[in-house]
């Protein structure tokens, strides 16, 4: 009796056709997987406030704090927003958190420019900066008093550097500056924290 072969034979073929068809999903899953690269929020830790009430029409973000209730249950920590009625200045600080200290001033036109705020900074005679971030919106600076006005080393005097930003931002037809307040000294964390809210305001 004569056996056919065929029957065998179709059944390799599709035997090898299926774990081709099996062999190409896993390549495609792998590459899916490497191509879904997962970023950073750079908000996160951060809580959106609403300024509408305070005569300027904004959201900024904030760190987020809580407190326990009467009740146990967490409360958000609101910050204390200084504006005076008709003024264009709002200054945002963080009960409990004194190195938290953000400006917000509304400018009448667009024509400010990071380069007009280091020609300002120059100005000052005590003070000598080091720009670490610069662009067409934003400034992150080190300040130190210049070498003749203090007895530290340069070592010393680069360890002990404050910062400061500055950022120019237009939201909601506001032509607006955030910037750290200027009479305080702030680490970089805190400096990049501020950033990030002043970046990120909508």
């Amino acid at each position: 009796m004569k056996i056919s072969h065929i029957p065998i034979f179709a059944f390799l073929l599709l035997f090898i056709s299926y774990g081709c068809n099996n062999k190409n999903k896993e390549v495609n899953n792998q590459q899916n997987s490497e191509a879904e690269v997962l970023t950073p929020d750079p908000t996160h830790g951060l809580r959106p406030v609403d300024l509408s009430d305070h005569e300027l029409d904004i959201h900024i973000f904030v760190p987020e704090q809580f407190y326990d209730d009467e009740n146990g249950y967490p409360r958000f920590v609101q910050p204390i927003i200084a504006h005076n009625l008709g003024e264009a200045k709002w200054e945002i600080t963080l009960p409990g958190r004194s190195k938290w200290h953000l400006v917000i001033e509304e400018t009448m036109h667009d024509s400010l420019t990071v380069n007009d705020e280091i020609e300002r900074l120059n100005n000052y005679a005590f003070f000598s900066y080091n720009f670490v971030e610069q662009n067409d919106s934003t400034l992150v600076y080190a300040k130190n008093l210049k070498a003749e006005k203090t007895t530290l080393d340069s070592l010393e005097s680069l360890k002990n550097a404050f910062y400061h930003f500055y950022c120019l931002r237009k939201i909601n037809g506001y032509n607006l500056s955030f910037q750290s307040f200027e009479m305080g000294d702030f680490r970089k964390l805190t400096i990049d924290q501020m950033l990030t809210s002043a970046k990120f305001s909508y």
